[in-house]
């Protein structure tokens, strides 16, 4: 009867195969084989508990089968029982220390729990037994960047494209270890190949063949608009397709009814850039008119920002082990009229959520500097900066135009008192410091020879930058030596809690922006510091942040028309200290500029909540608008 129960399920009739096993176990109650079989099916079908119930009988019926443990172990890390998936994987990989998959396995589960160095030597392990395998490769290569051994992380990403060459997504995870490097060697190559591979897979008609490809990384390099948008389309239908069948619509609420239900999902209610920026946030919603609810899809790292988040909201709802539609059923079931994405495609996110449709409208802001497709989201919170009217067509989102910048910040957010001397932050007594405290990712190298131009036209200034990985360090000083800059004018500050990074900010004298991915909550710091940040916006969202902030921080002036006039500028403001200090004056008010008023912020956002709200209730769908204040 099992091996019936399997050819069904193998041929898709799933139901009839369940059915089956059901019956077989009500004959046969101790079935390790029905027990496992039936726990795996209830696993791919989003029933996690009952799988993890069924799986743990079969264990207790059978403790040495290696194959029993391994598979537990994936569930359990799926629902997010972390401890109890490594307690089942290293007992696989004891039974059975030769086989490949139970040491991937454990790699995972380990890399889950943060253990990155126990995670590494078991995907050694896999390599050594498999070395054949790229997902081991791709998998030991981030944890080898986790670790800052950079080059070993190219190494492998280089087996792993070798291996499948014509794979974009390998392709794209080896040119991010290599900028994570400043190893801008063959970057043009690249770029070719990316873009020929992208373009030849997106000529398919096979989804499949642009699985794992991440349409965020493309805005790195400089690809064409059309490509971008087609591969940004492309993932979207992807995740609906995944998604499956939304939910039945909710019916209308009617006006009135009481308050309206945000919702905002994040995996990132800890210390983050973005909880940086929204700390103040929650707290200043209007709670007779708005019920706040957190959904969280990330994990606790018992911060004070998590604590302030959860305090500051009417529900903070912990989500990050359930499935995608046991979220959208909860999500639904508590009744939210505007579900908000603080995500997009970034870091664990889970925009399977949004495509079951769990809210009469659903809204993309802040997370995602980027459109998230047509399909998933309702509207995209953006301004006239990141996204001027002329780039509407790049959305799939219906574009809601705020009246200064996008991006919220905290008002209140500390900097601390003791501001350390230059000497103690290795900078020079004396001379023009520029700064860019971006990842070093992001430096690109047509910018890096403008920063060298610069640099040699200001005698004695100095380049301070964020690069904490070694490797990265000697990349960037070799570069500068091959332009003719001595390479102890580039200053490498280290990792500092934000508000003693907030205070040595005090001691730069400009904010040197990269290209096309801005500065994003960085250059909001700066700002906040007291630190003008000069910028250049590109053509897309990513690259016109730091555009959109200066604006609101009232210095439309720093936002550059080329990158001609970036480096004219930036020598400039050396040579005119009186210049530079009318900067400085206008951002010492920093509580009056609009970037920084948090409650109006706060005020605006609801407006255009307000309007969307009874666009909808009118029967109308969705559609572009600006909100005035």
């Amino acid at each position: 009867m099992i091996d019936q129960a399997l050819q069904l399920i193998q041929s898709g009739r799933l139901a009839e195969g369940e059915q089956m096993l059901r019956t077989h176990l009500a004959r046969s109650p101790d079935s390790v084989d029905a027990l496992h079989y039936l726990g795996l099916l209830c696993h791919q079908s989003g029933r996690g508990a009952e799988a993890v119930a069924l799986l743990t009988r079969a264990v207790a019926h059978s403790p040495a089968t290696a194959h029993l443990r391994a598979n537990i172990a994936e569930v359990l890390r799926a629902q997010g029982d972390l401890e109890a998936a490594e307690e089942h994987a290293r007992a696989a990989v004891t039974r059975e220390p030769g086989h490949a998959n139970f040491q991937f396995n454990l790699a995972t589960v380990l890399n889950a729990r943060g253990r990155v160095e126990e995670a590494l030597a078991a995907g050694e392990r896999v390599l050594a037994l498999r070395p054949d395998w790229v997902e081991a490769f791709s998998l030991c290569a981030s944890l080898c960047v986790a670790l800052e051994r950079l080059e070993r992380a190219v190494e492998l990403g280089q087996r792993a494209c070798a291996l499948r060459p014509d794979d974009p997504a390998l392709l794209l995870a080896l040119m991010r270890y290599r900028a994570w490097a400043c190893d801008w060697r063959g970057r043009d190559a690249d770029v070719a190949q990316l873009q020929a591979t992208l373009a030849s897979r997106l000529a398919r008609t096979d989804a499949a063949s642009l699985d794992g490809v991440n349409p965020f990384g493309v805005f790195e390099y400089p690809v064409s608009r059309q490509l971008r948008n087609a591969l940004t389309q492309a993932y979207c239908d992807r995740i609906l397709q995944s998604a499956g069948t939304p939910l039945d619509p909710q019916p209308a609420a009617e006006a009135g009814r009481g308050r309206l239900r945000l919702g905002y999902v994040s995996a990132d209610f800890h210390s983050h850039p973005t909880m940086h920026l929204m700390r103040s946030f929650f707290g200043l919603h209007d709670r007779s008119r708005f019920e706040i609810y957190a959904y969280s899809i990330g994990p606790d790292d018992a911060s004070e920002y998590r604590r302030h988040a959860a305090a500051t909201v009417d529900h903070f709802v912990d989500i990050g082990a359930e499935t995608e539609r046991v979220s959208a059923d909860r999500i639904r079931g508590d009744g939210i009229d505007i579900l908000i994405d603080l995500k997009g495609f970034t870091h664990q996110a889970r925009p399977g959520i949004f495509a079951l449709r769990p809210a009469p409208l659903r809204v993309a802001w802040l997370g995602y500097p980027a459109s998230t497709g047509r399909g998933l989201n309702d509207y995209a919170i953006v301004d006239r900066v990141v996204a001027p009217a002329e780039h509407a067509a790049d959305y799939g989102e219906c574009l809601v135009w705020m009246p200064h910048s996008y991006q919220v910040n905290d008002y209140r957010q500390p900097i601390a008192a003791e501001c350390p001397a230059r000497a103690a932050l290795g900078l020079p007594e004396t001379g023009f410091v520029y700064a860019c405290f971006n990842q070093v990712y992001k430096i690109e190298p047509s910018v890096f020879r403008a920063w060298m131009r610069i640099l040699a036209q200001v005698p004695g200034s100095v380049l301070w930058l964020y690069a904490s990985k070694s490797v990265a360090r000697a990349n960037l000083a070799r570069e500068a030596s091959s332009l003719g800059i001595e390479p102890d004018r580039l200053i490498f500050g280290e990792t500092m809690a934000k508000p003693q990074h907030l205070a040595r900010l005090a001691r730069a004298d400009l904010f040197l922006d990269t290209g096309s991915i801005n500065a994003h909550t960085s250059a909001a710091d700066a700002l906040w510091a007291g630190l003008p940040v000069l910028t250049c916006p590109g053509g897309a969202f990513p690259a016109r942040v730091a555009a959109s902030l200066v604006a609101a921080a009232g210095l439309p002036q720093l936002v550059c028309t080329s990158m001609e006039d970036y480096e004219n500028t930036a020598v400039r403001l050396a040579q005119n200290p009186v210049e530079l200090q009318s900067l400085r004056q206008t951002l010492s008010a920093r509580e009056r500029l609009p970037l920084f008023d948090t409650p109006r912020f706060v005020r605006d956002l609801e407006s255009a909540f307000d309007t969307m709200w009874k666009r909808y209730l009118s029967g109308k769908p969705p559609a572009a608008f600006a909100v005035v204040e």
